[in-house]
């Protein structure tokens, strides 16, 4: 049965299944996000056709629009030329007419001269016949005959020329028709031959848009039938999307409901009496661990806790060491797995959690702890006093190790553990003094140079084991390990590990280390030497 306590099973299945869901959902989300941009595609190659059609049948509308007026205009030129036709037909017609009427009244005219000819003729045969009786009168009347012949000639000559002018004007008339109607008969040949043409033209052209328009049919209907159908995919899709979104979400709800019950279970109900500290933060930290949450004393601020291995840890709100060590898994090398026996020197003992940690291993002999600041140098020995059996190996001291002996003053924190200093320059660096340095407070504190305590240490206690070195003093880092280097000590450690606060380099430093670890994280360097001795690399598979 899962404990509630201690709910490592439940929630590493439920956080399997949600990061099953948590790849679902992204693998979902890019498919849609996928098949978005391949649907703005096909919408823009659509588009892209339906106005390229549209241009098209504008293109074709109003060349069948010029079609129709070129029609339009062809039929009312040839209704005009007919009409025309029939107007000069009409009017050759009544000239026909006019000149033979012209002709009738001449001849009758002619005629009539003839028969008055005749008859003057009978009158002067007539008056020959009485010439003798009446020579005077005789003389009188061929005067007057002579006198009317000559106008009748005059008029005959008059009425010729007329009718040899209006002869040759008709006859000019005649060639100009004759003209101009070859000409119209040739235009219409030549617009008849156009005419045929471009209807020849008209007609291909509206076979090839017939073809062109069943072949854009076709492609349109094939193109609507691929659409449909991954309209059809993408729907199948949408749904099994918004199916397993739906699920993914009932079982996010279910994860932060099991989530809540599971950190209640693990407060006892009482997560708000846990002041001043981020409860979330620390329940993963426990969660992810397998640490147990003892006890709590809320008007005491104190928090019990126990980790898988057994070592119990007591601490304020203040956790942060807590996680970097047992959390994070701080200061574990695979030097410490491969020494048979080893001890380690704790600079900067804190709250004694790595020391405690040191102590677990079975070939830890002895961790020596220096600590510079009593309040926390006695929250050590309570965390001490909680594991008895480790802390036989630990030995304890109340002072810290510089490059010297004496007093100096300390800057700390209340409630703060790893961030007490000898070094004022260190609480412009730290974030935790950054964001809090009103409250701090200056402390008279004892130091010891570091090369003397532990080589009186390493002759007394006879030690020929391996030696770790662990320091983190906020910022004395340097002074410690030049002191160490000035006494020829250093050659005496066989793995330095700690932090580096203040950012010089410790490569060129530690010669005859090799760097096996180096991390940052805002203005504090990690770092972890071994000897070269101990140093054993093995080699990278390349793939390709």
């Amino acid at each position: 049965m899962v404990s509630f306590k201690n709910p490592l099973n439940f929630i590493k299945k439920a956080n399997r299944t949600f990061n099953v869901y948590l790849g679902n959902y992204k693998r979902i989300d890019s498919f849609l996000n996928s098949y978005e941009e391949n649907q703005e595609k096909t919408e823009t190659l659509l588009n892209g056709l339906l106005n390229q059609h549209e241009e098209n049948q504008e293109k074709t509308n109003k060349f069948l629009d010029n079609y129709q007026k070129n029609q339009t205009q062809n039929k009312q030129f040839i209704e005009k030329y007919d009409h025309n036709q029939e107007k000069t037909e009409t009017l050759l017609n009544g000239l026909l007419n006019q000149h033979e009427e012209n002709q009738e009244k001449t001849e009758t005219l002619l005629n009539g001269l003839l028969n008055q000819h005749e008859e003057n003729q009978e009158k002067t045969n007539k008056f020959l016949d009485n010439y003798q009786k009446n020579q005077t009168q005789n003389k009188q009347f061929i005067e007057k005959y002579d006198h009317n012949q000559e106008k009748t000639e005059t008029f005959l000559n008059g009425f010729l020329e007329i009718y040899k002018e209006n002869q040759k004007k008709t006859n000019n008339f005649i060639e100009k028709y004759d003209h101009n109607q070859e000409k119209t008969e040739t235009f219409l040949n030549g617009f008849l031959e156009i005419y045929k043409e471009n209807q020849k033209k008209t007609k291909n052209f509206i076979e090839k848009y017939d073809h062109n328009q069943e072949k854009t049919e076709t492609f349109l209907n094939g193109f609507l039938e691929i659409y449909k159908e991954n309209q059809e995919k993408t729907n199948a899709c949408i749904d099994s999307y918004i199916s397993i979104k739906e699920n993914l979400k009932r079982a996010i709800e279910t994860f932060n409901q099991n989530y809540d019950i599971c950190k209640g279970y693990f407060f006892n109900g009482d997560e708000n009496s846990y002041e001043m500290m981020n409860t979330d933060q620390f329940f993963q930290m426990c969660f992810f661990n397998n640490i147990k949450l003892l006890s709590h004393s809320p008007s005491e601020n104190r928090i019990y806790l126990e980790n898988e291995d057994g070592i119990k840890l007591v601490t304020n709100n203040r956790f942060y060491t807590i996680s970097e060590i047992y959390g994070r898994d701080g200061y574990s090398v695979p030097q410490l797995y491969q020494f048979n026996e080893f001890v380690v020197f704790d600079i900067g003992m804190n709250r004694g959690y790595a020391a405690l940690k040191f102590a677990n291993y079975d070939s830890c002999r002895a961790v020596y702890g220096f600590e510079i600041n009593e309040e926390t140098y006695n929250f050590a020995l309570e965390n001490l006093d909680l594991n008895p059996n480790l802390a036989q190996k630990i030995k304890t001291y109340k002072y810290g190790l510089s490059d010297e002996d004496g007093d100096i003053d300390i800057y700390c924190l209340s409630g703060f553990d790893g961030i007490t200093t000898t070094e004022l320059e260190f609480t412009n660096v730290q974030s935790d003094w950054l964001r809090r340095k009103e409250p701090m407070e200056i402390k008279k504190a004892r130091i010891k140079e570091a090369s003397g305590i532990i080589s009186d240490i390493i002759k007394k206690d006879n030690i020929n084991s391996n030696i770790v070195l662990k320091i983190d003093t906020e910022g004395s880092e340097h002074k410690i390990l030049d002191n160490l280097i000035s006494n020829d000590l250093l050659n005496k450690f066989d793995v330095i590990m700690g932090e580096n606060h203040l950012g010089e380099d410790l490569d060129e430093k530690l010669v005859g280390f090799r760097n096996i670890s180096k991390k940052f994280n805002t203005g504090i360097h990690g770092f972890c030497y071994v000897k070269e001795e101990y140093f054993k690399a093995l080699p990278i598979a390349k793939y390709p």
